[in-house]
């Protein structure tokens, strides 16, 4: 088990390294730095990227697991606040039973697995229990520091300790799903959504004053004892290891991809039979670039629509929810109340998560773009500015299915929590979420035609969309910091939408031509 811990550690570093390299060598300001193969023949540059490669993954590890928990910490601030120990394990011992559920790590697809199980045909049953130690123990010394750090008691080693038993039961009951299935738990959404809605609302608890004990959570390890080992047991005997990888693991190679879930990001966007039929009346009255529109629209409505709906259903499930917190507990009648007046900037994350540009981009380029990109014609200034402002009204529409449920649903909720003196508040909310949600259709479809980022075979290569992508997330985070009233903060962000609409207009038409392309 060592040995395989050690060859996979190798492949993965190798893998890592020269990966780096590509992406150095294709970066604008670097590429023309480092011409030839001289980097990828230099022992000594590969060690260099060696030690920055072990320092980086640690770094990053340690910093996933800061985030993790920073999140459990504002979760606990706002929902016990005068009893932070409690709140703190209450949602650590729930996001572990979810983790159960819905992070489970065998069978997640990679590319890691790709090349030591198929390529290099490691034993892919001691593959499995490498990398399952591995991830139990690393998480049990990650969380006891981080937890500790938290909470500095030794009670804090009974959840870590749950945590530790927990992941093998998780890792056999999604097994289990997966054999009679033939679907990962991460990768079946009904259940993980369903999961993720079932923990936040559970994390809600000590609210209504019901909350986790010790005492709870010590019994509970002594019954996973026995159930952990018998999981272990179960999970070694099993005999086709290689075979189920190969299934799960083909198709991301052949995407080229190192993305766990981009297998499942395909199949979202493919087209069923079904859907290639089209309504006529449909398409009646519709000319040009409208009609090439309309016809990819139709063609695509459920990959579309699908998203926005589950995620304007959860939204309508979670205002309906807090309806009935507030009424239960008036205590935080007051502090929703003085949320919403005082930190709307939250909710520039909260779309930034529930606008489905990306994977709209994502479905463009695989059904549409990938073929129309071979002819010139399609690149032409005007074309694509008339094919890029037909999208942003598509795609805004879509966007707006969930945007609409928190544009009616946030007054509603200021209003039921106590209200305001300035009535603009029941005006600027609607329009303050309605703006953002154009500006992140606006935005996806921008980079997206200016860092077009799939090549040929259908696979992400751009590495400064991904950056783009990335500081994007950041900055929507940071925004949460901003303490500004709601009518202030709404007009800043109605005034930044149509500034950037206008300026991204222009910058499309002038730049998409050159780089609205496959690579």
């Amino acid at each position: 088990m060592i040995n395989s811990l050690k060859m996979s550690f190798k492949i993965d570093m190798t893998y890592a390294i020269n990966s780096f390299i590509y992406s150095i060598k294709h970066l604008p300001i670097l590429k023309d730095l480092f011409p030839g193969d001289g980097l990828y023949k230099s022992s000594k540059a590969k060690a260099v990227i060696r030690i920055l490669g072990l320092i980086l993954s640690t770094a990053r590890l340690f910093l996933f697991k800061v985030l993790y928990f920073t999140f459990i910490y504002i979760l606990a601030s706002y929902i016990t606040p005068k009893d932070m120990t409690t709140g703190i394990l209450h949602i650590y011992f729930i996001f572990t039973i979810m983790g159960m559920f819905i992070n489970n790590k065998i069978l997640l697809t990679s590319t890691k697995k790709y090349f030591s199980i198929i390529l290099f045909n490691m034993d892919a049953k001691e593959f499995m229990k490498a990398s399952l130690w591995q991830e139990v123990f690393t998480n049990l010394i990650t969380h006891s520091i981080c937890l500790y750090f938290l909470v500095p008691s030794p009670i804090i080693f009974l959840f870590t300790a749950f945590n530790f038993l927990a992941r093998f039961i998780g890792e056999r009951i999604n097994l289990l799903h997966y054999n009679k299935h033939k679907i990962s738990l991460s990768y079946n959404y009904p259940i993980y959504w369903t999961t993720v809605l079932l923990g936040l609302a559970c994390c809600l608890l000590p609210l209504v004053r019901i909350e986790v004990s010790n005492q709870l959570v010590a019994i509970l390890d002594l019954i996973f004892i026995p159930f952990a080992i018998l999981s272990y047991i179960s999970l070694i005997k099993v005999d086709n290891y290689k075979l189920i990888y190969k299934k799960i693991n083909t198709k991301v190679a052949a995407l080229n991809s190192n993305q766990a879930r981009e297998y499942s990001r395909q199949a979202m966007i493919d087209i069923k039979e079904k859907d290639k039929k089209i309504d006529e009346k449909k398409l009646k009255g519709k000319r040009g670039y409208d009609l090439f529109n309309t016809i990819f629209f139709e063609r695509h409505k459920e990959i579309l629509l699908r998203s926005a709906k589950w995620y304007a259903s959860i939204s309508l499930a979670i205002i309906v929810g807090i309806v009935i917190l507030i009424n239960v507990n008036p205590e935080l009648q007051q502090n929703l109340n003085s949320f919403l007046k005082n930190n709307i900037a939250w909710f520039v994350i909260v779309m930034y998560f529930i606008n489905r540009g990306a994977i709209i981009t994502q479905a463009m380029f695989y059904n549409c773009d990938h073929s129309m990109l071979t002819f010139n014609f399609y690149r032409n200034p005007k074309v694509i500015l008339n094919v890029f402002k037909t999208r942003v009204l598509t795609v805004s529409k879509v966007n707006l299915i969930p945007a609409s449920v928190l544009a009616i649903g946030l007054p509603i909720l200021l209003y039921l929590s106590g209200g305001t003196s300035n009535f603009l508040d029941y005006v600027s909310i609607p329009i303050f979420i309605i703006a953002l949600s154009i500006f992140f259709s606006i935005h996806y479809l921008v980079i997206y035609y200016l860092f077009q980022p799939y090549d040929k075979n259908m696979a992400m290569k751009s590495i400064t969309y991904s950056i783009i992508s990335l500081a994007t997330y950041f900055i929507a985070y940071a925004l949460t910091d901003f303490k500004m009233s709601t009518t202030m903060f709404s007009m800043i962000a109605i005034i930044a939408t149509i500034a950037y609409s206008i300026i991204a207009l222009a910058i499309v038409y002038k730049k998409a031509p050159q780089t609205f392309k496959i690579k």
